[in-house]
């Protein structure tokens, strides 16, 4: 693929030049508020501060570039001659904007630690020797001992001597390696990479696809403002791709967290804006996987985006439309509303007005024809296969699923608003259907089932409080949703997405432990649970009936009797495995018996069938004491171990006294191995170790018509172990 530096107007193949730059921006370089250089398109020399030394890295570098540059350098062929399909990413403009672009120099590490560097660079024996197999020259300046370093792949000693003398310069060494090696890496997957410096005019970057851009372009030291300020000037240029995407960039985990408040400062859609940490860019197949995914995610961008300024219009508008019709509200409005409608069923009149200029907004900002237009433009949107982002899901997702659960902050529990303090009225709390209490540490909850007709009053005489109106409470626990298990407490409803601190939760309310406290004394029945009445939430309306009508569903629920146990005739055929197996006793339907019970199947065995099970065994301890007379010495201790565990069984009265208990059978085909003997159901069935085998069929005790080639007599069950069992395996 062509590699571009910016600015380089004749093509890869021209030799970058030298250009100087100091620590401090150039004069006459454009200059922010804040005193700050702002980025500039550079040569690909700009790399260096002054002319490279020839090393022979930088010689093995340069010839690596020119091969990328030569005309199908990188189109791999294939064994067959043909030329692969192009990555997706391959057709990506990329730029980069990284301080590190640039190599150590003495004038940008502390003034305290040159001297003592420069000591070490040219005194040195160990770094003598790297730096002269490195192609340095005896008479090179310690910049250019630096850069030798700095642009070297090869692991040194001379790092981790200059680490503790210089911590800043050990830092841009390791910096500046990085940047040559993602840089390489970039230039053998897309079409064109251009190299930044962030301390010169910001050349336009409207056309390229991808903008990788450091947090740190001053050093850590010196926070991030420059890279705000880049971003913003980015963000600004006219003619900007809506697909463009900006990736934040960083050596430091610590920015991860910082990305948020970054992009808040730069005004970036979260479409068109990414993170990155530098070490999940450091190997070739890290770089692909994050090429794939943001070239996945481009063509979603523009539809975000154009959402996201169409909502900021709407909701302006939507705000001045609102307090206009707030505005157009006189005393007289309020007043029919609690006259007519409130006054003796007892809704707060605030409650109220807050769910009728609540759903007016959201009508006024999610319902215009421009917002709908913008609505029907994601929903066409497939977000499938591959991912499409490398982080984590923000807690933004929790927090917009929080609000869509509950309405936040009800506020104390206490009484009607419009009850007087020192009547009986204020005695009486206020709740409302879905209203949700906490403990302190968020360990249970519970949550209000009553309708809201039956909890409604007022305080007159009309419709006075009850005491002993019962107030219907469902316990719940509270799990973090990352402990929680797909499955658990089926049986329950849950609640998911609820939001506390950085934590998402799931409620699960346990409907078997519901309970119903008296009005009056509701306040104190819940501080005495240790629940807190300072603060609520309160399911919304949809999830909160949702929930109810679940509760109801249980209470409704109809218990039948539990069915008896069901035994059916069977017929066994025994074999003695020694291994191959030999016909022995058999069973017929008055011996054998099959009880089912709650999807478990047990045989019964009777003292004769147990008996005739010992005989078996004894003739199978017959046969292996045979074989074991016969067999070669290296497999007579094997032999032996076998002989001993059935004459084990044999022996033991309290194995045979357990038989008598039954045996739960696995599934058709699948082997119950009890000691020595093995119990299955239907054919077709193998086992390779010394058993006595107990064949069970049930076509055979009692015919039925079944497909060709099976048997309908044969049970289809599933293995639950309950107590009594027999499950010890020989």
């Amino acid at each position: 693929m062509p590699k571009t530096v910016m600015g380089d107007e004749d093509g890869p193949e021209r030799k970058p030049q030298a250009t100087k730059r100091s620590g401090a921006p150039e004069a006459g370089s454009p200059i922010t508020a804040e005193g700050q250089a702002v980025v500039a398109p550079v040569e690909e020399a700009a790399l260096a501060n002054e002319a490279p030394v020839s090393t022979e890295a930088s010689a093995k570098n340069a010839g690596g570039t020119a091969a990328a540059a030569a005309p199908g350098a990188d189109a791999a062929l294939t064994v067959a001659g043909e030329t692969p399909a192009p990555p997706p990413w391959g057709a990506l403009t990329v730029a980069i904007i990284d301080d590190a672009m640039h190599p150590p120099r003495l004038d940008r590490i502390p003034e305290a630690e040159r001297l003592p560097l420069t000591n070490l660079l040219a005194n040195n024996a160990e770094v003598q020797t790297e730096l002269a197999a490195l192609g340095c020259p005896a008479e090179a300046t310690a910049d250019q001992r630096l850069l030798a370093i700095a642009e070297s792949n090869d692991i040194l000693i001379s790092i981790a001597l200059v680490g503790p003398i210089s911590g800043e310069a050990a830092r841009m060494i390791e910096e500046h390696r990085s940047f040559r090696r993602l840089l390489d890496m970039l230039r053998e997957e897309v079409q064109d990479v251009a190299i930044c410096d962030p301390y010169q005019a910001l050349p336009d970057l409207s056309a390229h696809n991808l903008l990788l851009l450091d947090y740190y372009l001053n050093g850590p030291s010196r926070g991030g403002d420059l890279a705000v300020t880049v971003a913003t000037n980015i963000r600004n240029q006219a003619n900007r791709a809506p697909n463009q995407q900006i990736v934040l960039m960083s050596s430091l985990e610590s920015v991860r967290d910082l990305r948020g408040q970054f992009r808040t400062e730069t005004d970036l859609t979260g479409s068109a804006f990414a993170f990155i940490g530098k070490p999940d860019l450091n190997e070739a197949w890290k770089v692909k996987a994050h090429l794939g995914m943001l070239e996945r995610a481009r063509p979603y961008a523009p539809a975000f985006i154009d959402y996201r300024a169409k909502l900021e219009e709407s909701l302006e508008q939507a705000r001045t439309d609102l307090l206009t019709l707030v505005d157009d509200l006189d005393i007289g409005d309020y007043a029919f509303l609690q006259g007519r409608a409130l006054m003796k069923d007892g809704h707060p009149l605030g409650d109220y007005v807050f769910w009728l200029l609540s759903s007016q907004l959201m009508a006024l900002a999610f319902e215009r024809d421009e917002m709908r237009e913008r609505q029907r433009a994601l929903d066409t949107l497939e977000f499938v296969g591959a991912p499409f982002a490398a982080t984590e899901p923000s807690t933004v997702v929790a927090n917009l699923l929080h609000s869509a659960l509950v309405s936040r902050n009800i506020g104390p529990l206490g009484p009607h608003p419009r009850a007087k303090p020192g009547t009986p009225y204020a005695h009486f709390p206020l709740v409302q259907l879905g209203d949700v209490f906490l403990n302190g540490d968020r360990s249970k909850a519970v949550v209000v089932m009553s309708a809201d007709c039956d909890l409604a009053f007022s305080p007159m005489p009309e419709r006075a409080p009850d005491a002993d109106t019962p107030v219907m409470l469902v316990p719940g626990t509270p799990v973090k949703l990352k402990d929680a298990k797909d499955g658990d407490d089926e049986a329950d409803a849950n609640t998911d997405g609820i939001l506390h601190r950085e934590e998402v939760y799931r409620i699960v309310w346990q409907f078997a432990k519901y309970r119903s406290v008296a009005l009056g004394t509701l306040r104190s029945w819940l501080v005495a649970e240790g629940y807190d009445v300072t603060n609520r939430d309160r399911l919304r309306p949809l999830f909160g009936l949702k929930l109810q009508q679940e509760f109801g569903a249980h209470l409704m629920r109809v218990g039948p009797p539990i069915m008896p146990p069901m035994t059916t005739k069977a017929v066994g055929q025994v074999f003695i495995c020694a291994p191959d197996p030999e016909e022995g006793a058999k069973f017929d339907a008055s011996e054998l018996m099959l009880t089912r019970f709650k999807k478990q199947t047990w045989l019964r065995v009777t003292p004769r069938v147990a008996g005739i099970l010992k005989q078996q065994c004894e003739e199978l301890r017959i046969k292996v004491e045979e074989q074991l007379d016969q067999a070669p010495v290296k497999k007579k201790q094997d032999f032996q171990r076998k002989m001993d565990s059935i004459t084990t069984a044999l022996d033991d009265d309290d194995f045979w006294i357990k038989l008598l208990d039954g045996v739960e059978l696995n599934t058709p085909g699948s082997v119950k191995a009890v000691g020595p003997i093995g119990f299955v159901v239907g054919s077709g069935w193998t086992d390779n170790k010394p058993r006595v085998m107990v064949e069970i069929r049930e076509d055979a005790a009692t015919p039925k018509p079944g497909p060709q080639g099976g048997h309908a007599g044969e049970i289809q069950v599933e293995l639950e172990i309950t107590e009594g069992s027999i499950s010890s395996a020989a």
